[in-house]
């Protein structure tokens, strides 16, 4: 009892998606299927967010990247949102409408469950990095890794394309989290959507990015 009486009253409690749509709103989810996505069924953040949906009363649509333009076309009347897996920002963004509220799952969850400021002002560090700056990947998820990973592939990848610059990678899940943080130039908090960094001290909160 005493520990539920720290708890924020329900009128303070962030919400996922409910304060973005009204309704009978229709949000369009957007979910790409590859080698990392699991067997059956969508990963826990997609599932959260159609239920998350489902409580504000608006309405799921939830498709494939390679379904996207044609369900817009399908559509009769013009959805609230769409919200899309990171990976596909740069494709949806060519064929979503400019008159259509657009943003990503990872966007939503850092907004959730952890500090979106500071995690907005870490991507600006991004054009700040040099050739040989540390870049340390926190990793939230508990997947097994795979070819395509995300965290040890993709977005290494996507840095190294983005900045042009030769950075070192490094790694942790969980546990291993260093103490030391300031051999490294960004903190890249990968699979914000399974936990947050939110009690992690981070001495410059500029350098901290959410994935």
């Amino acid at each position: 009892n005493r520990l539920g009486s720290l708890l924020p009253s329900a009128k303070h409690e962030r919400m996922l998606i409910g304060d973005l749509v009204s309704p009978n709103d229709i949000v369009v989810l957007v979910t790409p299927i590859d080698e990392s996505a699991p067997k059956g069924r969508l990963i826990l953040p997609q599932q959260q967010m159609i239920r998350s949906i489902l409580d504000a009363a608006a309405v799921n649509i939830v498709v494939k990247d390679t379904e996207l333009e044609a369900a817009l076309a399908a559509i009769a009347r013009k959805p609230k949102l769409v919200i899309t897996d990171s990976q596909a920002f740069g494709k949806v963004s060519k064929i979503v409408p400019e008159d259509i509220l657009l943003t990503s799952f990872s966007i939503l969850f850092a907004r959730y469950k952890g500090e979106l400021e500071p995690f907005t002002a870490g991507a600006a560090k991004l054009n700040m990095l040099a050739d040989g700056d540390r870049v340390l990947i926190a990793e939230g998820c508990s997947h097994h890794v795979t070819c395509d990973d995300i965290g040890r592939v993709k977005i290494p990848n996507w840095m190294k394309k983005y900045t042009g610059r030769e950075l070192k990678f490094e790694w942790t899940q969980g546990a291993d989290f260093p103490d030391n943080l300031e051999d490294y130039a960004l903190v890249v908090h990968c699979g914000g959507c399974m936990l947050n960094l939110s009690l992690i001290h981070i001495s410059e909160p500029t350098r901290l990015l959410s994935i």
